[in-house]
């Protein structure tokens, strides 16, 4: 990876000072950079009978994980990076601990390991380590560490967009970071790249990831008005939506102040009804 960066860094360099070349175009790749990026996948399924192992070593399925019905969080990473998954899961860490949510209560973190040699007391020890920075109660289940067999994470990170491969050069894993949020059914809601989250941005992600589940019906029409912009790390209005939004609530308005009409003359009839009725008695 630092040999990666040192790349990428001398062709943006080189890019800035020879603008008239032509030499360098926009969307060349470096050849070692080959192959690793995400390719967002919204939509996929993910195979929740995947087997994995957890902290313990113990069998686990990614159904197993969600079969509570809250959202997750998905992170690929491997435990021995010495860079970039620890600026991700720090920068995750920092956005829970400013939540109101926990996970384990609103929803769960599932961090995967795609190195198939890494072991689960090192996956325990990662975990350990969050846990106790993260200091809420239930996250023992709500952040969960896995590790796997090639074939399950091959398998995963494929469903899902991930691309990574083996450096030689620099002796390490050359991969992207970004948050995959899951519904509860294992589907792929939405992406969020970097390593630096801001918590509401989070927060609203699970309850769309959710589909309501969680959250409350102020976030529902919230995010029927909005819409996560990937450029800005953030929601951003949708005008038609809010149109759309603002025309049913004054339908709506405009229907309950009708029917109000609608009930106060039919009450002022009955009472007119029974006057002339209870007149026309006292005549006889």
């Amino acid at each position: 990876m630092r040999q990666a960066f040192q790349i990428v860094m001398t062709v943006c360099l080189l890019a800035a000072v020879m603008p008239a070349a032509g030499q360098y175009r926009a969307d060349f790749v470096p050849p070692e950079l080959e192959g690793i990026g995400i390719e967002q996948k919204l939509g996929a399924q993910i195979d929740l009978a995947l087997p994995f192992r957890d902290e313990r070593g113990q069998r686990v399925t990614l159904g197993e994980l969600l079969a509570d019905g809250k959202p997750a969080i998905l992170t690929l990473n491997y435990y021995g990076c010495p860079s970039l998954c620890g600026l991700q899961l720090n920068g995750l860490l920092d956005a829970m601990k400013q939540m109101e949510w926990s996970a384990g209560e609103q929803f769960r973190i599932i961090t995967v390991s795609f190195d198939p040699e890494e072991s689960a007391d090192l996956a325990a020890a990662k975990r350990d380590t969050y846990l106790a920075e993260y200091g809420r109660k239930g996250a023992l289940s709500g952040w969960r560490f896995l590790t796997g067999s090639r074939t399950s994470i091959h398998a995963l990170c494929r469903s899902v967009g991930f691309k990574y491969k083996w450096v030689r050069e620099s002796g390490e894993w050359g991969h992207d970071a970004a948050l995959i949020f899951l519904s509860p059914q294992g589907r792929v809601t939405r992406y969020i790249g970097g390593v630096a989250f801001e918590p509401e941005v989070l927060r609203l992600t699970l309850v769309e990831a959710s589909a309501g589940k969680v959250g409350s019906l102020w976030d529902r029409i919230f995010l029927t008005c909005f819409h996560y912009d990937p450029a800005s790390g953030r929601y951003k209005a949708t005008a038609m939506r809010m149109m759309q939004v603002g025309g049913g609530t004054t339908a709506l308005v405009l229907g309950g102040a009708l029917l109000t009409l609608h009930l106060r003359e039919a009450g002022r009839r009955r009472r007119a009804a029974t006057t002339d009725t209870a007149s026309g008695t006292s005549a006889a």
